[in-house]
């Protein structure tokens, strides 16, 4: 069962901090599909299989933040549109009758393709305690997970949770501050008290819907001390499908917006939370680390900090992309500024197709290696290394975001694709849309403390050895 083998178990004692008062610092793991440890590991993928299904996770997610990115910073809706009663099947446990439909264009909260993501976390819901193995989503905000009764819900591992077991559940009542949060509401007021519900999409179908409730969360730390979290807001679904996958229970929203983990936790975080991605080429033993409040807070001579774009898109974590720089001095030229999503989520690091030609071209007259086609016809610009010799090293990349100068590493920019071929780990962004937006992948992101800053809306990024941190 997934949800006891991905991670140790927390006692359902009374050693849980309820920290809400003052502020705490704490750190969790996090964990790689691909790591041997996770429910989503199959040891018979080959290299190839695991990149091919890390490039189209890529793909579609990077094409799902693109879309809602500008349809919501252009208008304020989203692209994908329903009325609540159409999405319910006749059996919900959400009463028909009750629930209004939603304006026409409202978001249902489009953020990603359901399965589109590379990490997970765990928390534990309730008390009594139920470990919920949940994705871990820098890219949208709400906290979901499959509770009983659910009228139609895809299949699952672990059982689901179970809302009348929990002494510290409770529905969150229609017109309050946390359901006016919810992009539209729908309310019961027929119930005493009234209940509000939820509803979000995703681009490929996927849809989850329940109430809207409150309750403690608690993490398991990486020092095995449990902290705690009351009245915590999140979305107890009565309806999942499309497709999500069996071995989680429901998703960890990291985004900006009102409604995630790390806005509810607040000050008591000090509004702050940072990760450390450790590389994809380690030993596959160590897992990474999401970091909060004061544990959070990085330091040093080598730290590189930037202001957040303030954009009517809240959810995400974006800031200028001014400039690009290979080698030491081998400027890109003057390139037209773009937004950047920094998202965990996303494998790859996108740019505007132009800006990437121009890269390439740059990349290709600094690196004294044939170039090669990839057979699986995934990677824009390869390159084969049989006759690179032992001090051979791709040239470093260097982004300037904002006033932040990030010098990315050859294991940022490059992955082997077999013993002979290295790859550039970035693609364009105009395969569906001109529009001109920039996403930093995690493969960018690796071995770097980022730090993310909701109070002062300031991203920072520190080299690191993620193994060590």
């Amino acid at each position: 069962m997934a949800s006891t083998t991905l991670f140790p178990f927390l006692s359902m004692f009374s050693l849980t901090i309820l920290a809400c008062a003052s502020a705490v610092g704490f750190s969790v793991e996090l964990i790689h599909r691909d790591h041997h440890k996770s429910p989503f590991y199959n040891p018979a993928f080959s290299l190839s299989d695991r990149i091919q299904a890390e490039v189209q996770r890529s793909h579609a997610r990077a094409a799902a933040l693109r879309r809602t990115f500008f349809s919501q910073l252009t208008s304020g809706m989203s692209s994908i549109t329903s009325t609540t009663n159409s999405l319910l099947p006749a059996d919900s446990p959400i009463p028909l009758a009750s629930v209004p439909p939603a304006p026409p264009n409202a978001s249902i909260e489009t953020y990603v393709i359901a399965n589109s993501f590379d990490y997970l976390i765990s928390i534990h819901l309730g008390t009594p305690i139920r470990e919920i193995i949940a994705i871990a989503d820098t890219g949208s905000d709400l906290i979901w997970v499959t509770c009983e009764p659910c009228s139609d819900c895809y299949k699952q591992d672990a059982p689901l949770f179970n809302p009348a077991t929990s002494s510290s559940y409770a529905n969150i009542p229609c017109g309050t501050e946390k359901c006016n949060q919810l992009p539209f509401p729908q309310c019961d007021k027929s119930a005493a008290p009234s209940k509000c519900f939820y509803q979000y999409g995703y681009f490929d179908g996927s849809q989850t819907i329940g109430d809207l409730a409150q309750e403690t969360v608690t993490f398991n730390t990486t020092t095995g001390s449990p902290v705690g979290f009351p009245s915590i807001a999140f979305g107890c679904s009565h309806v999942a499908n499309g497709t999500f996958e069996s071995q989680t229970a429901g998703l960890v929203g990291l985004g900006a917006g009102p409604l995630s983990l790390v806005s509810q936790l607040g000050s008591s975080i000090e509004h702050r939370f940072s990760y450390c991605l450790i590389p994809y080429d380690s030993n596959n033993i160590m897992k990474s680390r999401l970091s909060f409040g004061s544990d959070a807070i990085i330091s040093g001579d080598n730290v590189e900090t930037t202001a957040m774009v303030d954009i009517d898109r809240e959810t995400f974590y974006t800031v200028t992309l001014d400039g690009i720089t290979v080698g030491n001095n081998s400027t890109l030229g003057p390139i037209d500024r773009s937004y950047m999503i920094v998202d965990s989520g996303t494998t790859l690091t996108y740019l505007e197709s132009t800006v990437l030609e121009s890269l390439m071209e740059l990349l290709a007259k600094t690196i004294r290696l044939p170039q090669v086609e990839d057979s699986e016809k995934v990677f824009p610009l390869c390159f084969d290394e049989s006759n690179a010799g032992p001090d051979f090293l791709y040239p470093d990349i260097t982004l300037q975001l904002g006033k932040a100068i990030v010098t990315l590493k050859p294991y940022n920019t490059f992955r082997k694709i077999n013993d002979n071929v290295s790859c550039l780990t970035m693609a364009s962004n105009n395969d569906i849309s001109s529009d001109n937006l920039s996403i930093l992948g995690n493969i960018a992101q690796q071995n770097f403390h980022i730090g993310f800053d909701l109070a002062s809306r300031k991203i920072s990024f520190a080299p690191a050895d993620c193994t060590k941190y």
